[in-house]
């Protein structure tokens, strides 16, 4: 999905946008999640993932976009080391507008 797909994905669905940080990296990456927490990432125009380097960078796109918020979600690998399955929705996350 191209990052200007983003805006149309979310009305016409029951998507959000979402910035996904991975403890302990400097790498974010932004897409849009349904429902059921299926991920889908946003891509440049030659198909390359967006990496980016802050949650500020992606909340910059995203405002190109005409997009005013985003679900900030945090996955670490700790979560795993005490026993919370990625796929329990027990994560950190919280929506930001701006």
């Amino acid at each position: 999905m191209q990052l200007s797909e983003i805006k149309l994905a979310i009305s016409q669905q029951a998507k959000h946008p979402t910035i996904i940080s991975y403890a302990d990296s400097n790498h974010y990456l932004l897409g849009i999640k349904d429902e059921n927490g299926s991920f889908q990432s946003a891509r440049n125009k030659a198909g390359v993932l967006l990496s980016l380097n802050s949650i500020k960078q992606a909340e910059n796109l995203l405002k190109q976009q005409g997009i005013n918020y985003a679900i900030i979600e945090i996955q670490t690998a700790y979560d795993e080391m005490v026993g919370i399955s990625s796929g329990s929705g027990s994560h950190c996350r919280y929506r930001v507008e701006f």
